[in-house]
């Protein structure tokens, strides 16, 4: 015998929805296979599902055009801080400076090495660390690194704290957007099984199994035949 099939997307959802609610309105209330309480309820919820769908599409696509430019951001002052850490030590093995110096950025640990920049975390440290350490250098009338400069780094710096807000913000959003969508989904699949459910008890004594299914299928119930079954 074939079994009913149930939606397992959004579009499907919201076709099968659409379906019964559709086929209600051209039903008389005693012709109508599903209880009247249900219609309601499928009508009020629609419009919230797909209305949560069309906006977390929307808060995607400005994700993904945000994360764009953070990654691009990230990239930049990933490569100043870098730069700025390398020319520091390269100054030290010229003799340019003393290897003191150091402890102005917090490197007394990495005289050869730049430290670990792979996450957000560490770009923030280390570009705070060098900011302040160079500005305390400058101050105090010692000869500034030139190249790349404190104020590119400061720049870059700021650009990339603003997107890694940008970022943090939008996927917080996004994450609350996807729990919602999931319960709007489990509520979906509750309110067609329900339907499902009051249709077939309702054709229920309808004889031939065919035409039971065939009334069935008006309210958008979906039949799947097992393989080596034929449908008559």
């Amino acid at each position: 015998m074939p079994y009913r099939r149930l939606p397992n997307t959004d579009k499907s959802r919201i076709q099968a929805l659409i379906t019964a609610i559709e086929k209600s309105s051209f039903c008389m209330p005693d012709e109508l296979a599903f209880s009247y309480k249900t219609v309601q309820r499928a009508k009020f919820f629609l419009p919230t599902y797909k209305q949560s769908l069309f906006h977390k599409d929307i808060g995607q696509s400005n994700k993904n055009e945000k994360g764009s430019t953070y990654s691009a951001c990230k990239k930049k002052i990933k490569l100043y801080i870098s730069h700025f850490i390398q020319v520091v030590q390269f100054c030290i093995l010229r003799d340019e400076f003393s290897a003191d110096i150091l402890s102005y950025y917090g490197l007394e640990k990495y005289p050869r090495k730049v430290p670990s920049l792979q996450t957000d975390k560490d770009i923030i440290i280390w570009g705070e660390k060098i900011i302040k350490g160079e500005d305390q250098r400058v101050m105090k009338g010692e000869t500034p690194i030139l190249n790349p400069r404190i104020a590119l780094v400061k720049i870059h710096y700021q650009k990339f704290l603003e997107s890694q807000r940008n970022h943090a913000i939008l996927s917080n959003k996004d994450e609350r957007a996807s729990e919602y969508i999931e319960e709007l989904r489990r509520e979906a699949h509750e309110i067609i099984v329900h339907i499902w459910d009051e249709v077939e008890q309702n054709f229920s004594d309808v004889n031939p199994p065919e035409e039971r299914r065939k009334l069935a299928e008006e309210y958008g119930i979906k039949y799947v035949f097992r393989k080596g079954e034929l449908k008559s």
